[in-house]
């Protein structure tokens, strides 16, 4: 039988959900937003829980508060009416008092809603915050005793994801994000969930629909939110307020649902409100393919370069769609004196070193810049575990960075984290011996001609692109190494005279950088550059092809306004 882990205590680390007052008492000192994130998922989690044994009426609520609860949680800065949550979790609780008062899976979803309520009350800052913090744990601790009204590994899986939520937060991921992502993580989470939730879900939702088809709004909306949020109309913030009396100007309806005139007549309305998004969706699209296309065949298409090797592999799958490699990059080039038992020691070195220092650079002690923290999380993303696996290009990138912050900082970091970021570095450096296309890459752009960056607004027009057609024209691989390539490099400004300390011979310093002289701005500039030109050439081969997969003219014709800059940049780089 499974058992609720024991968390291992850490500075600063949410505690055991376990422990109510201890889990609240932490959320006191946390954004109101965090507790309506924890308390939306929690009761999301659960929602397969509810039992169908009494009449319909009492299923309503459940869907009502954690619907509230969902968007107050995506949608953070949408300023909706505390009344509105408010309302969801009082009719809420007078259904669960008249049906089960010991449901806790309907529990969860009344607190989940009043957190909401209270997070967006501004009428009383100080009432409205210990509300919002007392319910979000209330609604975290009804989730668990749910769960383990079900079964031990249910309440071991409820009780460690609502963890994770709390650790994610804690780790600076942004709340209405984790909001978005999946409610069970890849791992234990998911093996939790189709062993003690699934079946459960499964037998909610023929049980809904058994009570009437105008139930599939419903087991339809917790469809898409267990997967976590794609791009599309299905989780657009119109989408979501469709299933609440959140009310914008822009949508197609006008009043609130009409939650006392029972379910039927509430899901009708709802499935109304969706087939008039539908229909508007389907009228701008119509519009803009007309308008894309008449202003495409005003514009010649802009020409790939040829001859330019694009650093990161961009090449078509069998499926057709667009996906990114390490390609040369995952793949070492030894010389005769290392052997892959080598590699294997530096790899694990630098990946034992580097997960050291961030959890230094992230504690909150730690008195240096965040951008630390930031570097050495993408560093441990892209760094190979193995000949074959990650980007050592893409790692190394992060290296250079945090060798360009260690050396504006010499004189001010703390000596411990300063000596074993210099062995590390110096560790990191010896890596490259391993790889020699990483050398290879260097020299090609130090020839580089050009010294200005990239227009942003190109490289924020095709990251959008990417990130809007996967996963049905880019893999799921494309949209990291866009962003890793896209992002900014620090530019840590220079310390002021007086406060720079006297010289210290014995201060630990950044090691020798033999490829110090090119810059990290430089060379991810070209990495992304010349990406990008791959993409568009790929893309350009295949818009007129009659087999071409379903978005594949519509992200051709979305990529042609942004990529023009961008192969003009990469052909005053190169002197092509």
């Amino acid at each position: 039988m499974a058992e609720a882990p024991s968390f291992q205590p850490e500075y600063d680390a949410p505690p055991d959900p376990r422990d109510h007052d201890a889990f609240r008492r932490w959320l006191e000192t946390k954004p109101r937003e965090w507790s309506v994130v924890i308390a939306a998922r929690a009761a999301l989690r659960v929602l397969p829980l509810v039992r169908t044994t009494k009449a319909s009426a009492t299923l309503l609520p459940v869907f009502r508060a954690t619907a509230i609860a969902r968007f107050a949680a995506v949608y953070p800065n949408r300023g909706i009416e505390a009344a509105d949550a408010a309302r969801a979790a009082a009719y809420a609780f007078r259904a669960y008092a008249l049906a089960d008062a010991a449901d806790a899976a309907r529990a969860a979803a009344d607190n989940a809603a009043r957190a909401a309520a209270s997070a967006f009350d501004t009428a009383d800052v100080a009432r409205a915050a210990a509300s919002a913090f007392d319910a979000a744990s209330v609604a975290a601790r009804a989730a668990s005793v749910a769960a383990r009204a079900a079964s031990a590994a249910a309440y071991a899986a409820v009780t460690t994801t609502t963890r994770q939520d709390a650790l994610a937060l804690k780790n600076r991921a942004p709340a209405e994000r984790l909001a978005r992502t999946a409610l069970w993580q890849p791992g234990e989470g998911m093996e939790a969930y189709r062993n003690s939730f699934e079946p459960r879900w499964t037998g909610l939702r023929s049980d809904l629909i058994s009570l009437g088809k105008h139930w599939k709004v419903w087991t339809d909306w917790y469809d898409e939110l267990l997967g976590g949020s794609l791009p599309s109309l299905e989780n657009s913030e119109a989408w979501e307020a469709a299933f609440t009396d959140v009310q914008h100007p822009s949508d197609p309806w006008e009043g609130p649902l009409p939650w006392d005139d029972g379910p039927e007549a509430v899901n009708l309305a709802i499935k109304a409100r969706l087939d008039k998004l539908q229909a508007s969706a389907a009228l701008d699209v119509v519009e803009r393919v007309i308008d894309d296309r008449l202003e495409a065949s005003r514009t010649p298409d802009p020409l790939p370069l040829e001859g330019i090797s694009s650093p990161v592999a961009i090449v078509r799958r069998p499926d057709g769609r667009i996906t990114a490699e390490a390609g040369a990059f995952a793949f070492p080039e030894l010389p005769p004196s290392l052997t892959l038992e080598d590699l294997a020691r530096t790899l694990a070195t630098c990946r034992s070193q580097a997960e050291r220092l961030r959890s230094a650079a992230t504690a909150p002690t730690f008195n240096g810049r965040p951008d630390y923290g930031e570097v050495f999380a993408a560093y441990l993303e892209w760094l190979p575990t193995a000949a074959g696996t990650g980007n050592i290009l893409l790692a190394d990138g992060e290296a250079r960075v945090l060798n360009k912050l260690f050396a504006a900082d010499e004189g001010i970091l703390a000596t411990g984290f300063a000596a074993r970021l210099s062995v590390f570095l110096e560790n990191h450096i010896g890596l490259r011996a391993h790889y020699d296309e990483v050398e290879r890459l260097y020299q090609a752009v130090r020839t580089g001609r050009l010294e200005a960056p990239l227009q942003r607004d190109a490289v924020e027009g095709i990251k959008r692109v990417v990130h809007d057609n996967t996963p049905a024209v880019f893999d799921e691989s494309v949209p990291p190494v866009v962003d890793e390539t896209a992002k900014p490099v620090p530019e840590p400004p220079p310390l002021a005279p007086e406060d720079r300390p006297p010289p210290d011979p014995n201060r630990p310093k950044p090691p020798r950088d033999p490829i110090a002289d090119v810059d990290p701005k430089k060379s991810r500039n070209y990495i992304f550059a010349a990406a990008a030109n791959r993409i568009w050439e790929i893309l350009l081969k295949g818009k007129d092809v009659p087999t071409a997969i379903e978005g594949w003219h519509r992200t051709y014709e979305q990529m042609k306004p942004h990529i023009g800059p961008i192969i003009d940049w990469l052909r005053a780089f190169t002197g092509g």
